[in-house]
């Protein structure tokens, strides 16, 4: 069995883990069957190779639809059912915290259940 080490003190994105397995080798057929088996609509993969400061490199973007891509503020599944209350703890404009895709995951969820 091999072993794969990342060593990411600074972080790393999801397209940028992403683009790094598709680099060592993962099938691209694979993972795009495992995304249309997600629940969610609204979105499209972009697998390209990019050359940026002369390396060469795979670029995977993830592209919302529009009408995903918003800024709501009254969702209740965000906020819970007293919203004003708890709008200033929840209230973030980090990516890490309320990115649209986390949005997308939690609506798909609730309409699921």
């Amino acid at each position: 069995m091999n072993k794969l080490y990342l060593e990411c003190y600074s972080g790393i994105s999801g397209d940028m883990f992403v683009a790094s397995l598709i680099d060592l080798g993962a099938s691209v057929e694979v993972l795009e069957n495992a995304l249309k088996s997600i629940p969610i609509q609204g979105f499209e993969t972009k697998i390209t190779r990019v050359s940026k400061s002369g390396i060469d490199a795979c670029d995977f973007n993830v592209i919302l639809n529009e009408e995903y891509n918003n800024h709501d503020h009254d969702m209740k599944y965000l906020y819970g059912d007293n919203k004003q209350e708890n709008l200033g703890e929840n209230h973030n404009h980090n990516i890490n915290n309320n990115s649209n895709y986390e949005n997308i995951i939690r609506r798909s969820s609730s309409e699921s259940l």
